[in-house]
């Protein structure tokens, strides 16, 4: 508690304390005199930032009186440093910054912290530069489990599903996007933690309120990935070696002309055995618990891609094609649940070809800029489970059933083709005043082979199943009193569902359409704090399986409805320095979701899904960011949430009323401290030490009454966890290359997973990464 109150003790202190503001204004240029817009300005040591207009200008107010350092950095440009001694009311500076000699004008030019500038818009996000946590993360959901009021929840089996939540809401609620395209349509059976990390730039994930260029429908919020292709010369790789044979390993190679032409090639290669050790029931010793290593759970995949494109034209900003291939396979240990037996044959393989065409140009001097991207991608899936083999978590065989399949008895290959294309128009319609329009096209095909189903009229995956989703919006931002932001937005839903229902193959189309809109406000209390609210009614478009049943013991609906939700943020934030040497910044956010129609399936011999329980959900989250001299750091942030039935539609499970959602933590923190050091050794190296802990209170993985407890029931629920990991880092100074080392829950501590799955004990990884720039 005394880590958790200390800076926000502080921070009221310094609020307290009297003390005059200055303000430090001024111009950027280039050598020839051109005004530059979009270029980062900041006080080295600081959390103090400004980006300059379309005339070159910036201001950075609220600054205390003493002797700082500016840093001015801009794509294209050498980077500079300038002292500045504040001691008047206003400061001006005219800036002129040098070309880079190696290094070409890239057209769409982003801020060096746009993580920042993400984070103090009206609307709840949280945003990560990757380059600040590559070393110390080896996949995606490992950085984003990190962030307040979100959980990714996994085995330690690498390449297994992840579960997503935001603020309480999971699964399909939340949207993963690789550059604002739905990554459901991209890579269809792909899940967020096998993408490789190094091509990546930063990690936005906006909670509840998603805006139109970005969102789909999405329930309760997304994940944007935004990817880096660089167009001057550069080259980046790494190399992972890990616990239970784990090999991850990637590169990224990018060539670029003086006339503006550029090729980028990329790659990536993942593997594990995950034979990691948990205690499970051996079958053949009468279910005695022993401490065995998980025997059929290899995962490998590859990635390839190459990108060709030009910018800084007369007729484009960018215009790029990408074109990448991924081809892997994964077997199966358990399902959901840890049952008294394992699977020793069960496999998945995939294979994914994925086209991308991206063009941006912008009009009008700049005050409008148009940005359409297509993707086109065709996957294949392969799903083998025919043994009759049983399995001991031993690995032997102890038996054979009458029937076949472990997990699900089946042999197929699934098609799944999609087409998506995103086009957006901003118009600046004043400084502070901007429109957005965009809309979101995407249609997925799916067909396939049941290998098992002889005669192919029975063969139901032969059918053409189709989707079809249409997403338009149209959004506001302006800015009042230069204190007040507004943002606004309306959107419209549609879909139709084309195929055949599951077991008569009678033809079946559905069409629907929704409206949902959103609004957020932001008001500048003082420089660097800010309240902030926002709403937004989110819609989630059934799946197609769920409209039509699965052919078996799933009967066919189709009047299902989309499930709905009411999302409210409130919210506080504050960066700014103490003192010279000292920085806090805070935010603390307050939610509230009201989900509507959610789709459920009954328990009776005959099933069919029906829009039926209500669920609410209430709580708030934290985070809080010491650094002191620019070389110790404490984070840390907390999670309080009550996710609850407040209707449920069958009449025997109304002692659900006012219960805990099952599967679902509601109490989570976590807290790092690290140490870095630039000049250990020598003077452009940097050493970064950190020791990192997680909390998870006790939460029920199954439904549960109201009179039970942890105590009283355990077995129902997922019992404390308490995981620390520390890893060090050191950066060397001629070279370009990075070496980390990792220890992942390094006291060993019993960890679980979704619905009670063990995760691994102690385990280590160790990573290089190499970068060239501007050869």
């Amino acid at each position: 508690m005394r880590i958790t109150l200390l800076p926000i003790l502080l921070c009221f202190i310094s609020f307290c304390s009297p003390g005059q503001s200055f303000e430090i204004n001024g111009i950027v240029k280039n050598a020839n005199d051109d005004a530059l817009s979009s270029v980062n300005v900041s006080l080295q040591n600081t959390n103090y930032s400004a980006l300059t207009d379309q005339e070159g200008k910036f201001k950075i107010s609220g600054v205390s009186q003493g002797e700082y350092k500016l840093i001015i950095s801009h794509i294209g440009f050498k980077k500079l440093q300038k002292t500045v001694k504040i001691h008047n009311k206003s400061v001006f500076e005219e800036i002129n910054l040098e070309n880079a000699a190696t290094e070409l004008n890239e057209v769409t030019v982003t801020s060096e912290k746009q993580s920042k500038v993400l984070e103090t818009k009206p609307i709840a996000i949280s945003s990560v530069e990757i380059k600040n946590v590559v070393s110390q993360n080896v996949l995606i959901t490992d950085v984003v489990d990190r962030l307040s009021g979100v959980r990714i929840r996994r085995s330690s089996s690498l390449g297994e599903t992840s579960d997503v939540s935001i603020n309480g809401m999971r699964g399909n609620a939340v949207r993963i996007y690789i550059d604002g395209l739905p990554m459901e349509f991209m890579y269809p059976n792909f899940d967020i933690s096998t993408l490789p990390i190094g091509n990546l730039k930063r990690i936005d994930v906006y909670k509840g309120v998603l805006p139109v260029d970005v969102g789909t429908d999405a329930l309760g919020g997304g994940i944007n990935l935004v990817t880096e292709q660089k167009s001057y010369n550069s080259l980046r790789a790494s190399y992972n070696v890990g616990s239970f044979n784990t090999h991850l390993a990637d590169f990224s190679l990018g060539l670029a002309n003086s006339k503006n032409y550029f090729v980028n090639v990329t790659g990536a290669y993942n593997y594990s055995d995950n034979n990691y050790g948990m205690d499970a029931q051996i079958y053949e010793k009468n279910n005695k618990v022993e401490r065995i290593h998980r025997f059929h759970d290899r995962y490998r995949i590859g990635f390839g891609g190459i990108t060709i494109g030009t910018h800084s034209k007369p007729w484009a900003d960018e215009l790029k094609l990408t074109l990448n291939l991924s081809s892997g396979d994964k077997q199966l240990q358990n399902g959901a649940r840890v049952s008294s037996l394992a699977f020793g044959e069960v496999l998945y393989e995939a294979k994914n070809l994925s086209a991308i065409l991206k063009y941006d140009k912008s009009l009008w001097n700049e005050k409008a800029l148009f940005s359409t991207t297509f993707n086109y991608s065709d996957q294949q899936l392969i799903y083998i489970d025919t043994t009759s083999n049983v399995y001991s978590w031993s690995g032997k065989v102890i038996g054979r059933k009458g029937t076949e399949g472990e997990y699900s008895l089946g042999y197929t290959k699934t098609y799944i083709q999609g087409l998506v294309n995103r086009a957006s128009f901003s118009y600046k319609l004043s400084a502070n005043h901007k429109l957005l329009i965009s809309n979101l096209y995407a249609r997925q095909k799916l067909t396939g082979i049941d290998y098992l189903e002889e005669d192919p009229a029975k063969d139901y995956l032969r059918v053409p199943q189709y989707l079809t989703k249409n997403v338009a919006g149209v959004q506001y931002e302006g800015i009042f009193w230069n204190k007040l932001t507004f943002s606004t937005a309306l959107k419209r839903f549609d879909y139709i569902l084309d195929g055949a229902e599951n077991n008569t193959f009678q033809l079946f189309k559905k069409k629907g359409g929704i409206w949902g809109y959103n609004a957020g406000l932001k008001y500048d209390l003082a420089p660097g704090m800010f309240i902030r609210t926002s709403y937004e009614k989110g819609y989630l478009i059934p799946l197609f399986a769920q409209f039509v049943g699965n052919g078996a013991d799933i009967v066919r609906n189709t009047d299902l409805l989309p499930e709905s939700s009411d999302n409210l943020n409130l919210g506080f934030s504050i960066a700014r320095p103490i003192n010279k040497i000292l920085n806090i910044s805070s935010t603390v956010n307050g939610f509230y979701r009201q989900q509507h129609d959610i789709i459920f399936i009954g328990d009776g011999v005959v099933k069919r899904y029906d829009n039926a329980d209500q669920v609410r959900t209430v709580g708030v989250e934290g985070d809080v960011s010491l650094t002191y001299k620019n070389a110790f750091t404490l984070k840390t942030n907390v999670t309080f949430l009550r996710k609850t039935f407040t209707k449920v539609k069958i009449q025997e499970s109304q002692f659900l009323v006012g219960t805990a959602f099952p599967n679902n933590p509601n109490f989570y923190a976590n807290s790092e401290f690290a140490w870095a050091k630039s000049g250990l050794l020598k003077t452009q190296d940097r050493f970064r030490a950190y020791v990192f802990y997680t909390y998870i209170a006790p939460f029920n993985h199954i439904t549960v009454g109201k009179e039970n407890s942890v105590k009283n029931t355990p077995e129902a629920y997922v019992p404390v966890q308490h995981r620390v990991d520390a890893g060090l880092s050191y950066k060397f100074a001629s070279n370009g290359l990075t070496a980390s080392i990792n220890a992942i829950n390094l006291l060993n501590a019993k960890l679980f997973d979704n619905y009670l799955v063990p995760r691994a004990g102690t385990n280590f990884n160790v990573k290089l990464i190499y970068q060239l720039l501007n050869f």
